[in-house]
This record gives C-alpha cells, structure tokens and sequence, in this order.
C-alpha cells in the first residue's frame, strides 16, 4: 500500500471539514479543529476553498468564549445543486434539489406503458428541461430493476425492457455531467437514513411497497448492494407455496400478496356485498385506505393478510442481518397500525424471541412532504455522497 500523496491527504481533510460543517453547522473554524483534530490553519484554508467553491457560507457570529466571537460555517443552500430522476413509477420525476435536501424545481413525464427507447427519451426530457445553468454537482438516478451502482448499469427493468443498459454512460455523454445511478429501494434506504432519524449504528433496512416491494439495506452509513446488485430483492422471494402467478414466472411471490396491487386484487376477489368495498364504483387504492381506516371487516382483513406475508418476509432480513431498525416505506404507510402491526406480530413469531424484542418496525420518520420524495432525496444524497463525502 502506497503512501497518500499530498493532494489525496487534502483532497480527505476538505471533505472531513465539509462533512463536519454539513453534520454539526452552523460550526466555528475552531470548533472544527477540536472534533477533526486537524489544526486550526489547515482548516481555515480548507474553509476558504470551501467558500470559494460556494459549497458553504459563513452565516453571523457564535457565542464568545473570553475572546472575538467566531464567525460560523454552514452548508450553503443556495450553492450547487443535484439533479435527481425517480424512475420507479409511471410517472417518471425529475428535481432540482439542494445540499440541504430541499425541492427547489419539479418536472414530471408520463411514462406509462413507454419501454426501451421510448422511456429512455422520457429521462431526456426531464433533464433537459430542469438542467439549470448554475452550478450542478451531478445527476442521480433512482430506478426500479437490478442495478449495478458502480458502473451505472441497469441489468433488468422487466417493466420497462431495459436489459443492460448504461444509463450512466449514455446521461454522462449527453449532459457532461457526473452521474450515480442505483435501485430506487436502496435510494429511499439512503433517503431515511440521511434526513431521517437515522439509527446510531449506522444500520438500516427500508421495505418499499407501492406497485412492487423492494428493501434497501444501510450497513455503517452505506448502502449494501450485494455480490450481484440484489441484496433486498424481496418482492419476487416466494411466501405462498402454490399462490398467485408472479409476473417473474414464479408462484406465491411477495408481490403477489403483499404490493398495492395484490392488496387491490384480493379485496375485488372477496365478498363484498356487506363491505364498504361494494358496489360498481371502481376498488381504487384510496378507497381502500378509507375503508380501512372506517374498520371496514374485509379492508381489514385484506391489508392484515398482507402484512402477514410482508412480516414473514421480514422476519428473514432479520434474522439474515440483525438489523434492529426496519422502517416500511411507500403508499403503504397510509394504512397505519393496521397494516404496521400484522408484519411486526409476524415477524415475532418467526424469529428469535430476544432479536424480535429489540427490532423495531416503523414507518419513516421524514415529515409528510421528504416521504413523497423519499427516492429524490436519497438519489441526491448518494450523489453528495460520491462527489463531497459529506454523507
């Protein structure tokens, strides 16, 4: 192992300084010094170049300690921003976000039914419509399928037809502009655990159901991919011996019972002459949710059934990983107790007794609007977290 040149020893110490002030800000110069134990005119030059590049600004004066009054560091939020593309329903969604995780511009794109090509001319869009002038540190992308984070490379989206494809070289070339590509479950992972109340271990696991489900895995702070890109992909892991035909060829899978669409599926295949659910109107997901927050016995039943399957499921991750803090994200959070409740006694009843007691399931701690973009804020912070290290 080589020794780190002077330029590498810098080019730490920078993103160590930036990190703190993104952490711990607004923070004196000296303050930093005390927690990176760098020395006080090594991190006033690194703050300098700091404010240089805009990426922080000094924001008034800190209490005195016998002396001058330090002047403050902060993130600044009106510096370079990320450009974001959430890939995981029809509606493809583009966003101009922040250092801080704030929404500053939108752009949307109907991308139902679109494959191959087609969709890939939808992403253009977007981009060209909210590429701003002004500094951006990158693009990330967040997207359904087995990923490759590293090269960039999305190697199967069945729904869209993408085999293959190198997302990140073919934005990369258009726009010349750095580019993270990864799965939209492990993003909303990242999301949860950057802006939520990420647990101090560092460890986390997100379960996301809406159309499909999938888990992102947090392991010290980074997401954990797996060998082959697919660590979390629950939705296809057969919990039904003999059910419903999955769309991967196989029988009884997650999705087949536990996503927003089984759900849909199995409260239309009941009887629902005395249920809130009858009639000709059409069974719609927000009929559904209001059905069971009335106590309605089939609604009931349905989403308990549901997250039977989905605590069976995460009864493995647990017992897999040892992660006590599992947070179920997505349109499923609408249900409530109901539905938080049935996957937790399940996963109790499948695990140990002592790691069931210490695992917690919940639903995400980031305020009603950051749930929306749980996937926009966590394809922005892997970008920060590939181009600064602040993360």
């Amino acid at each position: 192992m080589q020794k780190a040149t002077r330029h590498q020893t810098r080019d730490h110490n920078s993103r160590l300084v930036l990190k703190t002030i993104f952490n711990d800000g607004p923070i004196s110069r000296a303050e930093i010094a005390r927690r990176t134990r760098l020395t006080r005119p090594t991190v006033s030059t690194l703050a300098a170049d700091l404010l240089d590049g805009d990426l922080v600004i000094e924001t008034g004066r800190g209490p005195s300690a016998g002396g001058k009054r330090p002047t403050l560091l902060s993130i600044n939020d009106a510096g370079p921003c990320v450009l974001t593309l959430d890939l995981s329903s029809d509606d493809y969604r583009a966003a101009l976000v922040t250092l801080r995780g704030d929404v500053v511009r939108r752009a949307a794109c109907s991308a139902a039914g679109l494959r191959g090509d087609e969709a890939q001319t939808c992403i253009y869009r977007l981009v060209d419509e909210l590429l701003p002038t002004e500094a951006l540190l990158g693009i990330g992308v967040a997207t359904p399928g087995l990923v490759d984070p590293q090269r960039g490379v999305v190697l199967r989206a069945v729904n869209r037809g993408w085999i293959d494809l190198p997302l990140r070289e073919l934005l990369a070339a258009r726009y010349d502009r750095p580019v993270y590509v990864a799965n939209d479950s492990h993003m909303a992972a990242l999301a949860e655990y950057t802006y939520g109340a990420g647990p101090s271990g560092g460890n986390l696991i997100v379960v996301r159901v809406t159309q499909g489900i999938g888990a992102g895995v947090i392991l010290s702070g980074r997401p954990f991919y797996g060998d082959g890109f697919g660590a979390g992909e629950i939705g296809h892991v057969v919990v039904d011996v003999g059910g419903a035909l999955c769309s991967c060829g196989n029988r009884g899978c997650l999705e087949t019972t536990s996503s927003i669409p089984a759900m849909l599926r199995a409260a239309k295949a009941a009887d629902r002459r005395h249920s809130l659910l009858a009639g000709d109107a059409p069974l719609t997901w927000p009929r559904f949710i209001a059905a069971v927050a009335a106590h309605d016995p089939l609604a009931v039943d349905v989403a308990v059934c549901a997250g039977c399957h989905l605590g069976a499921a995460v009864a493995h991750l647990v017992g897999a990983y040892n992660i006590q803090s599992i947070v179920l994200a997505g349109d499923i959070a609408a249900l409530g107790d109901v539905f938080l409740d049935a996957v937790q006694a399940e996963m109790h009843q499948r695990v140990l007794p002592a790691m069931a007691a210490a695992t917690t399931v919940r639903y995400p701690s980031l305020d009603a609007a950051q749930v929306a973009d749980i996937t926009t804020l966590g394809a922005a912070a892997l970008v920060m977290q590939r181009e600064l290290g602040i993360l």
